[in-house]
Parts: structure tokens; sequence; C-alpha cells
């Protein structure tokens, strides 16, 4: 079957990629529909018998599913926002003094940490990210990219510490 020449799609930001508002609150269904929509026009099965088409359809298959993985996700979408929404020159890596303090204090925990005890602190850092993650999409849904970048930072270092118990 022989389709016309692909092109390039025009964009490397996954909201415009899927014609989405660069917002928090994005729509799954409306996403996932995006995507579906998106995989079945970039299939590279459609294009076999024009060599530069398929390569197009092959690269842009997988920036779908990059995006598509990016985008469904709210503690990957938020990086992604705070990574559209700052400039890498600003200072945002700086987390909060006491939060510090309360890392600090669990990282001791998670190395002193026996079995029995294990639970109970799994369960502290669970309740910390649940608490993380209501920062994340209150900070994000205002558009506070700072606050949010913060909050990530937050998220990053609570995921080291639940890895460190599994």
């Amino acid at each position: 079957m022989n389709h016309p020449a692909l092109e390039r799609p025009n964009t490397n930001n996954y909201f415009q990629f899927y014609g989405l508002e660069e917002i928090f609150g994005i729509d799954q269904k409306v996403l996932k529909n995006h995507y579906l929509e998106k995989s079945k026009q970039y299939h590279p099965d459609y294009f076999g018998d024009d060599p530069q088409s398929q390569n197009i359809a092959v690269a842009t298959s997988s920036f779908n599913n990059i995006a598509y993985k990016t985008l469904s996700s709210d503690i990957r979408r938020a990086q992604y926002l705070v990574e559209l929404k700052l400039s890498g020159n600003e200072d945002g890596h700086t987390l909060p003094q006491a939060f510090l303090m309360e890392m600090m204090d669990l990282n001791e925990a998670v190395d002193d940490v026996q079995e029995a005890g294990k639970p109970d602190l799994l369960a502290s850092i669970i309740a910390l990210k649940d608490q993380v993650m209501h920062e994340i999409r209150t900070a994000a849904g205002r558009s506070d990219w700072h606050e949010t970048r913060i909050a990530v930072l937050k998220w990053k270092y609570l995921e080291r510490l639940e890895a460190r118990l599994a």
C-alpha cells in the first residue's frame, strides 16, 4: 500500500505533539486517544515501501511512546513542565532546610532499620510521598514551577529512600 511521503513532526514538545495545552491537569483519556492516533499514524509497517518515511515513522513512533510515558505520569509530567517552564540557569535544586533535616533522620533510620521495623519506616516514607504528591499537584495546578521543582526533588529523594528499603 503506497502512502504519501512522511514528514517529521515540527515539534519536540510533547504537549504540542498531541495538541494539548501545557498544563499539569490534562485529561488522561484525551491523552490516550492522541497517543493511539499517533501510534496508528506513525506505525513503521505502513511505510515499508519507502525507507525514508519508514525511518521517520520509527523515530516518531519512539518519540510518541516517550511522550505518552512522560505525560501519563503525574511525577514525570510535573518534572517535564518544570523543565519547559524554568530555564536551566535558575537555582531550583535547593531543598528547604526542614525537609533536609527530616531526610537526614530518615536516612539514619534506614541505615539502622531491622527487618521488624522496616514496614513502619516504609509506611512513613509512603505517607511522606503522598504529602509531596499533593504539593506537586497543588503547585503545578497553579503553575508555580519553582515550588513544583522543589516538590519533584523531594519526591525523587523519597523514592531513593524507599528503594533502599526494598
